[in-house]
């Protein structure tokens, strides 16, 4: 019926069939169709057709203004019933710089493909930037590394561990270590180690290398990207996360081997405050990572308030 409606609007507006079928995208007879069935129902004739041209009868003239006000009446509908839809819920996903860059993304795909019509949107902070809307009470979850030493993470939020990945030593091709099979605590001594310059990371990597009595010069640089691009030229050795390195290596654009006697790894996971509940959007989320989080540690469990 609104199809035939606007076909009417059209031709009283413009009083030619060609015009008309080339405003909508259709054939003449089409547009002659619509106003016949129409006139039909309405047991009237609406047009004086005269030559290429047609104009409205009386009859169409009434029929005219009931027109408008009926596609008029319609819009109207439209936008209230529009208006009063519940607005769609984005799901707001907070990470900091690592698990944002090289793990979310994937998580993210996986939950888009069992729910496509859901919208998201992934927010990435330095770890001091997250830990900061955290305490401003701005966020009410993220994903991010778990450090022991964190008291108010510890005392204020739910922590659930999604994987823990290995600190891999890693330096450019061509280094003197290339051709080893495994070194030893005394063979990094009096080397250049590029850092993070997050303090609690620091103390990450710093700790277990003070413990074996390490003597080396460390020089603190803003990311895990940029102390990449300085391994690979030269400037030093360092002790990256597995996901962020995983692609060099495997690409041969920087080296990896274990060293004796030495661990360095970090736990990574969801927080969320214990005074909040999840949105249904996080809770499907979340049910669909369980699976997924890391293919080496299987299921994981998230903790409930």
């Amino acid at each position: 019926m609104f199809e035939k409606l606007e076909t009417f609007l059209i031709l009283a507006a413009c009083g030619s069939f060609t015009e008309t079928a080339r405003q909508l995208f259709c054939s003449q007879p089409t547009i002659s169709n619509h106003i016949q069935q129409l006139e039909e129902m309405l047991g009237t004739k609406l047009f004086e057709r005269s030559g290429k041209s047609v104009e409205l009868t009386l009859q169409g003239k009434i029929f005219y203004e009931y027109a408008q006000k009926i596609t008029r009446l319609f819009d109207e509908a439209a936008a209230a019933i529009k208006q009063a839809a519940p607005p769609k819920t984005i799901l707001s996903v907070y990470a900091s710089n690592y698990m944002g860059v090289y793990v979310v993304p994937e998580w993210l795909r996986q939950y888009h493909e069992s729910y496509p019509a859901q919208q998201f949107e992934l927010h990435t902070y330095g770890y001091d930037a997250l830990h900061q809307l955290l305490k401003q009470d701005k966020i009410h979850s993220a994903f991010m590394p778990l450090y022991e030493n964190d008291p108010y993470i510890q005392s204020e939020f739910y922590r659930t561990v999604l994987f823990e990945d290995q600190f891999l030593l890693v330096f450019p091709s061509g280094h003197p270590w290339t051709d080893r099979k495994l070194l030893y605590t005394r063979d990094l001594n009096h080397t250049t180690l590029l850092l993070p310059q997050s303090r609690l990371l620091q103390s990450c990597i710093v700790s277990p290398l003070q413990s074996a009595r390490i003597q080396l010069t460390t020089v603190a640089m803003s990311n895990f990207e940029v102390i990449k691009e300085a391994v690979k030229s030269g400037l030093g050795i360092a002790f990256l996360p597995y996901y962020a390195v995983r692609e060099q290596i495997s690409k041969g654009e920087l080296r990896t081997i274990p060293v004796c006697g030495l661990h360095i790894s970090r736990k990574n996971g969801f927080i969320h405050r214990k005074s909040s509940c999840l949105t249904p959007a996080e809770q499907a989320f979340f049910s669909c990572i369980q699976h997924g989080a890391d293919p080496d540690n299987g299921r994981i469990e998230l903790a409930n308030p």
